[in-house]
C-alpha cells in the first residue's frame, strides 16, 4: 500500500489548498481593477504630434494648407462683401486621441472593456475554483480506506455530463413544439 497521510496532514493541506483559493480570487480582482487601469491609461493617452517626425511633418503641412486657403476664403469673403466677423475660415486640429476624443466613444469602449474583464475574471476564478477542489479532491483520496469511498470517489459526476453540448436540431424541435402549441406555423431550418 503507498504511503498514507495522516489525518492531521490531510486537514492541513486542505486548509492551505482553501486559503490558496482564496488568496487567488482576491489576486483575480486585483487583476481586473489593474487591467480596468491599463486600460483607461491606453483611451486617455494623447498622442502629440510633436513626438514623432512624421506626425510634426504632416501637421506642418496641414497648417500650411489650411493658412493658404483661409487666405483664399479671405479674399472671396472680402470680394463677395461679407465682413470680416461673419467670414467663413477653415480650421485644422490634431486629434490627440483619434475616436477616443470622444466621450460617447470612451464610454463605449470603457463599457465594453469592463464586460470582457469580467468574462476574464470569471473564467479566472472558475478555475482557480476547479484547481482548488481537484487538489482537495487528491489529498482527501490519500485517506480514503474503504473500497466503498473510494468508488464513491470515482463515481462523482463531471460538469460535462452535467451539462452535454447542444444540439441545434433538438433545439429546433423544441422551437416547432412550442410554435404548434401557440398555434403557429413552426419555422425549421434544414440542411439541405
Amino acid at each position: 500500500m503507498p504511503d498514507r497521510m495522516t489525518k492531521g496532514e490531510r486537514d492541513d493541506l486542505v486548509r492551505l489548498v482553501k486559503q490558496r483559493e482564496r488568496v487567488a480570487k482576491t489576486a483575480a480582482e486585483q487583476r481586473s481593477a489593474a487591467m480596468l487601469a491599463e486600460f483607461e491609461q491606453q483611451v486617455a493617452a494623447l498622442h502629440t504630434f510633436d513626438r514623432n517626425e512624421v506626425w510634426a511633418a504632416a501637421v506642418q503641412a496641414a497648417g500650411e494648407a489650411a493658412r493658404e486657403a483661409n487666405e483664399k476664403v479671405a479674399e472671396e469673403a472680402k470680394r463677395l462683401g461679407i465682413p470680416e466677423e461673419f467670414r467663413p475660415k477653415l480650421s485644422f486640429t490634431w486629434a490627440r486621441r483619434g475616436e477616443n476624443e470622444y466621450q460617447a466613444r470612451r464610454a463605449e469602449l470603457r463599457r465594453v472593456a469592463k464586460a470582457e474583464i469580467e468574462a476574464i475574471e470569471k473564467l479566472a476564478r472558475v478555475q482557480i475554483e476547479a484547481q482548488s477542489v481537484d487538489a482537495q479532491t487528491q489529498i482527501i483520496a490519500n485517506g480514503l480506506n474503504s473500497d466503498a469511498a473510494i468508488a464513491f470517489l470515482q463515481n462523482l459526476p463531471a460538469i460535462e455530463s452535467m451539462m452535454p453540448p447542444l444540439d441545434v436540431q433538438a433545439i429546433q424541435a423544441k422551437l416547432a413544439e412550442r410554435a404548434r402549441a401557440a398555434g403557429r406555423i413552426p419555422y425549421l431550418v434544414r440542411d439541405d
